[in-house]
């Protein structure tokens, strides 16, 4: 991504494809390219040595100001397109050697994060405007760390960033509008987060219309710990979560955490029933030119807490597929359409409830 070929300019693509999205029309089949897939390789990878230094909270990058709005990839505009907004977290991108934590300036020049805003954040675009923080996120290499180890410390500074950045969009931007949540990985390990110490409060809960905390587990234990977590059961419900990671059948890597549970993310259920891939919308594939959509693109069903599938018929261009079976890049990608249908529905129930 850091070589702009003529075409692939990330901010142009992204109007392109946005214009695509929003208008519901795709370009016929196009190559797919390494350019905005690329930043899928960083989560793709489940190794990375990472800084040689410990984590030394004296090297911890400044920490933004929410008020400036330098500090976001994305604000809302003076008029708003729609009557929600959408709060999104982007997934790592970041695998450096020099840090533990990302900082600002090096998320401002990263073209990987724009493409998370398109290609995932994208889902929400025919609903909901979107507000992204930049942030200091934790590189890719603490994944790989002990639970108790120093290192898992930029993981606390990366959600303090987001806490900060939630209040500051409540106290400056929202405007008592409704919300959706909504990240990937470890955007979505943040927005958990969030949620677990502070959506409690009935005010909040109020102007929630759901979270997509996809690419994370939320666990049964997390559920009983924190009552005030609901997962989605029905395609319209509000206020509730929607999460899953996708996996072939035996995967060489997973990420599923031990007591997940799963939502399809093709009928919106917690059930173990298959779903046919004649009830996947389209997926959605960002290109040098446009986007290539593929309707019915895959099934798949819900085992121990995962979202299993069967290997894509197109697996040989899937640039980000490193591991057999190990599809997490893609989450957003496979169900693309589905997810953007399922988000238009409860707003309209969420607005229909007011």
């Amino acid at each position: 991504m850091s070589d702009r070929k003529k075409g692939s300019d990330p901010e142009m693509c992204r109007r392109l494809a946005a214009r695509e999205v929003r208008r519901g029309c795709v370009k016929p089949a196009l190559p797919l390219l390494l350019g905005l897939l690329a930043f899928f390789l960083v989560e793709a990878c489940p190794s990375w040595a990472g800084p040689s230094q410990p984590f030394d909270p004296a090297l911890v990058p400044p920490r933004p100001d929410y008020g400036q709005p330098s500090n976001w990839a994305a604000l809302p505009g003076e008029d708003r397109h729609f009557s929600v907004d959408v709060f999104y977290v982007h997934p790592t991108t970041y695998n450096g050697s020099e840090n533990w934590n990302q900082s600002l300036q090096g998320e401002q020049a990263d073209p990987k994060v724009a493409g998370c805003l398109l290609d995932q954040a994208g889902v929400f675009s025919t609903c909901a405007d979107l507000v992204a923080p930049y942030y200091r996120q934790a590189n890719l290499a603490v994944l790989h760390t002990d639970k108790d180890s120093p290192e898992r410390k930029s993981l606390d500074v990366a959600y303090s960033d987001v806490e900060a950045a939630f209040d500051a969009y409540r106290a400056l931007w929202n405007q008592g509008r409704p919300f959706f949540l909504a990240g990937h990985s470890q955007g979505a390990e943040h927005l958990l987060t969030l949620m677990e110490r502070h959506f409690a409060d009935p005010s909040l809960q109020e102007v929630l219309v759901a979270a997509y905390l996809v690419g994370w587990s939320v666990t049964k234990e997390d559920l009983a710990t924190y009552p005030h977590l609901k997962i989605a059961e029905t395609p319209d419900q509000t206020g509730v979560i929607v999460t899953y990671n996708t996996q072939g059948e035996n995967p060489g890597y997973s990420i599923v955490r031990k007591g997940a549970v799963a939502v399809n993310p093709l009928s919106m259920t917690i059930t173990d029933e298959a779903v046919s891939a004649e009830r996947n919308l389209g997926a959605l594939f960002y290109t040098e030119s446009g986007v290539l959509e593929i309707p019915h693109y895959t099934g798949g069903r819900t085992v121990n807490g995962a979202f299993v599938i069967p290997e894509p018929s197109n697996i040989g261009i899937l640039s980000a597929v490193k591991i057999p079976g190990f599809y997490h890049p893609y989450d957003y990608t496979f169900f693309y359409r589905n997810l953007q249908r399922n988000a238009e529905q409860r707003v309209r129930a969420y607005l229909a409830a007011q």
